[in-house]
């Protein structure tokens, strides 16, 4: 994660930089001649990135409020490991 503070997005913004990321990955996905396994660890590694980039922004990346907000039972990203 990076250590420089960066200026928050919107949680719509997130969503909808998610949802551009999300098309383009399966577009990749569908023309790559990767094994599925290898798809799986692609797609798994994109997932990763997006949590980074939520918490990065002070968002759950699986609940979609922000960090301190955050109600799920196992945060992806907790609150503690996302302050420097």
């Amino acid at each position: 994660m990076s250590q420089s503070p960066r200026p928050s997005r919107r949680i719509f913004e997130l969503l909808k930089a998610y949802h551009e990321s999300r098309e383009n990955i399966r577009a990749l996905v569908d023309m790559s001649r990767m094994r599925e396994y290898e798809k799986v660890g692609f797609i798994d590694a994109w997932q990763e990135e997006m949590a980074d980039f939520f918490a990065d922004n002070g968002y759950c990346f699986a609940c979609n409020r922000r960090l301190e907000r955050c109600s799920c039972e196992e945060p992806l990203r907790p609150l503690a490991a996302t302050r420097h």
